[in-house]
């Protein structure tokens, strides 16, 4: 009797220590499964973060290429007005000049805020 009494807490206690276990391991698979989803966030937020990085650089080469353009207009415009007193004739050659890289420049600035519409719409 004692025997069979010995057995049953014996088998009553590693039952109970099998639960303990499975009960863990349902909490690790569940921190597990919390885990993942954090990591996919944070891949999805470096994705985000990569995009807005690469849209950055492109508003920088596109301002720094407005710049120079318009850089280019004002030294024509100052050539242009140099010009007015000593050759009338070559200050308006320049002007016209002048006046074909402000279209231009309108034309191109116009393509890229038509293009950061697009882009930000998106």
């Amino acid at each position: 009797m004692t025997t069979i009494l010995f057995l049953t807490i014996l088998l009553l206690t590693l039952l109970c220590q099998f639960l303990k276990m499975v009960y863990h391991n349902q909490q690790k698979h569940q921190q597990l499964i919390l885990a993942q989803k954090q990591l996919q966030t944070y891949a999805l937020q470096i994705d985000n973060f990569s995009e807005m990085q690469q849209t950055n650089d492109n508003l920088l080469n596109l301002y720094n290429a407005l710049g120079q353009s318009i850089a280019a207009l004002h030294i024509q415009l100052q050539v242009s007005q140099k010009l007015w007193q000593i050759n009338p004739t070559q200050a308006q050659q320049s002007l016209s000049e002048a006046y074909q890289m402000s279209g231009t420049l309108m034309r191109e600035v116009r393509q890229v805020v038509k293009m950061l519409g697009q882009d930000y719409s998106q």
